[in-house]
């Protein structure tokens, strides 16, 4: 069964149920607390906005939308506020007009909530259907789901407008957090104080990064993306659904010496290449959670004539004795650890700053080849 097959198995429970069907255990997203849901429409000449905080509701169009979202605590002056759309072209509209109005009040707020939009697991924007795609699967075209009013019809809300967005909200981050997704919450408090800083100090929201910010901000919103699939894997309905696409592979193990397993992979589907850190625990994908018993890196991934695929785990700790022959295993990339990539990040700005960085302005890029994996080259014919 392929992933594909597996999502749509999900879609077509729920229709045949008329429920909506979880496809993750812990809620993919932060509570927006004190957070303002706001509707955006456009007529192609002026911009519509209704915004809400839960307790007040403003409207107004163009410049007059722009200040209901101020009258709600949307300025620098204010203690930081998540915003709560309906889909990603809401707020692709509401950046357009701060940018035709940029000395409102709200406008540079808004520029900072497009720009940590692009951090996956950010508590600063909450993009309701997508966050709700990572919960639930409905038993609808999968354009439909980009409609709130869908998702209020399958999960019950009766609310509408901004409200609608809160209650939407609210809903998909009740329950258990996705153990680790706190930790964007004090990324982007450290972001906003950076920004704040930044137009305290004269310059324009609106203007462009500099080579060596956008670099920057480029290894940051990789890092963040990084992070968020790795933690994502932690829930056992997304480990289960993995496990369809080789990203998670279970497998029984065959030998096992005092720092290897050979492990035979339940079908000749994986990701995991030579070289990859990985960890792994006992039991099936769903058992994901567990203390992890097995971790090292991939030293051979072999395919027989009979499809068999076998796996050869090398550099496992002496004081690991689990997984034994015969044992149900489950592997998975190593998690990222978010204390190396900030470091990383360190190095790469230290690296900006030499005299003879092309990024700096200075010096000249060198042309390097190199070998592209194939999963690389085929997302980017698909691009």
């Amino acid at each position: 069964m392929s992933l594909a097959q597996f999502t749509l198995g999900a879609r077509l429970r729920a229709e045949h149920s008329g429920r909506a069907v979880e496809v993750a255990l812990y809620a993919p997203a932060i509570p927006p607390l004190g957070g303002i849901a706001v509707t955006v429409d456009s007529d192609g000449e002026r911009v519509y906005i209704t915004a809400t905080d839960g307790d007040v509701t403003h409207a107004g169009s163009d410049r007059a939308g722009l200040e209901a979202l101020a009258a709600l605590g949307a300025t620098m002056t204010d203690p930081r506020r998540p915003l709560i759309v309906g889909t990603g072209r809401d707020l692709a509209i509401l950046t357009a007009l701060a940018r035709a109005y940029p000395d409102a009040d709200a406008s540079p707020v808004i520029g900072w909530w497009d720009e940590r939009a692009d951090f996956p697991g950010s508590d600063a924007v909450h993009i309701a259907t997508d966050a709700a795609r990572r919960r639930w699967a409905l038993g609808v075209h999968p354009d439909r789901e980009l409609e709130p009013a869908t998702w209020a019809q399958w999960l019950g809300i009766e609310s509408t407008g901004p409200h609608l967005l809160l209650d939407l909200a609210r809903l998909t981050a009740s329950g258990h957090t996705l153990p680790g997704l706190l930790d964007a919450s004090v990324l982007d408090t450290a972001s906003w104080q950076r920004y704040v800083k930044r137009i305290g100090a004269g310059r324009p929201w609106w203007a462009r990064d500099s080579r060596q910010d956008a670099a920057l901000g480029l290894i940051a919103r990789s890092h963040a993306v990084e992070w968020f699939d790795s933690i994502r894997l932690d829930d056992p309905l997304v480990a289960l659904a993995a496990s369809h696409d080789g990203t998670v592979v279970p497998g029984t193990v065959l030998t096992r010496t005092e720092d290897t397993a050979v492990i035979a992979a339940d079908r000749p589907l994986s990701r995991l290449r030579v070289d990859t850190k990985i960890t792994g625990w006992l039991g099936e994908p769903i058992h994901a959670g567990r203390t992890d018993a097995l971790s090292g890196s991939i030293a051979t991934a072999n395919i027989d004539t009979n499809a068999r695929l076998t796996i050869t785990v090398e550099g496992i700790p002496k004081r690991s004795k689990a997984g034994q022959p015969g044992e149900r295993v489950t592997l998975r990339p190593r998690r990222v650890d978010p204390h190396m990539q900030a470091n990383a990040r360190s190095l790469a700005a230290l690296g900006y700053r030499r005299g003879n960085n092309w990024i700096a302005g200075r010096g000249k890029p060198v042309t390097r080849r190199g070998n592209a994996p194939l999963d690389v080259i085929v997302a980017a014919a698909d691009d």
